[in-house]
């Protein structure tokens, strides 16, 4: 069987209206030959509950770029018994940092509802469903490539990690939507007699974890960020790219390996 493996932001949904509308075609049809998709995002369970609704989709998520994953089990979130703890645990490490390195990030944390609206573009209502944290923190790194190495060394010590994503730069526990990815993959296997084959869809570096593990990765055109890097896996023709940029790009690209017969 095949799952769909599929990154929101820049991805699935317009970088700028944050629409799916374009790629509705392609949803249809997966929707009709029975895959599914799973939606793998840094976005909070509370934020992608209304766009899953919306798609017409019940899978599991990977949110929170794969700091936790939802609807797998009875659990609503899997990961160790203190993972509602992690950011609280996050806020406390950024409050600790020297101030002069603390300055340097601004989080979710740190704004109020008005001002995620300003940095996203959402309407007040999701930007205060993005603020219903429970294992990461997005934000904005201001200071020097200097710094940044400093910043990171502290958040190692304390059992973090951050990427980039297409808008922010989110800091994590050491774990990653391929980590989830494969969870998930177990989850369905553990169900199904057929090998469990993968599709992945994403734009940014936080990403290409997941679309080099997945049988076939696409990385959706961003004209906002520079193009991802040229990878071994992508060489050797496991990754593809899109012309076309966001949800366009996912509906040519679905539709592609649809004709091709690859899905």
């Amino acid at each position: 069987m095949w799952l769909v493996f599929t990154d929101l932001d820049g991805t699935l949904l317009d970088h700028d209206s944050y629409s799916f509308e374009a790629a509705r075609p392609a949803l249809d049809l997966l929707k009709a030959r029975g895959i599914p998709v799973i939606l793998a995002s840094s976005k909070t369970e509370a934020e992608m509950r209304p766009i899953a609704d919306g798609i017409g989709i019940s899978h599991p998520m990977i949110v929170e770029n794969g700091a936790g994953v939802v609807g797998l089990n009875a659990e609503t979130t899997v990961g160790d018994a203190h993972s509602s703890n992690r950011y609280m645990r996050l806020r406390t490490l950024l409050r600790e940092l020297p101030k002069e390195l603390g300055a340097c990030f601004a989080g979710f944390g740190d704004w109020d509802v008005e001002e995620v609206s300003r940095q996203t573009g959402l309407p007040h209502s999701s930007a205060a469903l993005a603020r219903q944290r429970r294992f990461s923190e997005p934000g904005l790194f201001t200071g020097t490539d200097a710094e940044k190495r400093v910043f990171l060394d502290h958040l190692d010590a304390q059992g973090f990690t951050a990427v980039q994503g297409g808008r922010f730069f989110t800091l994590m526990p050491k774990t990653s939507k391929a980590d989830r990815m494969a969870e998930v993959v177990a989850h369905y296997q553990r169900r199904s007699r057929d090998p469990v084959r993968t599709v992945a869809l994403g734009d940014a570096p936080n990403d290409l974890a997941m679309l080099e593990a997945a049988d076939c990765g696409i990385i959706i055109s961003n004209p906002a960020h520079a193009p991802l890097p040229v990878t071994e896996r992508e060489g050797q023709g496991a990754i593809l790219r899109s012309e076309q940029a966001g949800p366009e790009g996912w509906n040519t690209m679905i539709h592609q390996l649809v004709a091709t017969g690859f899905l």
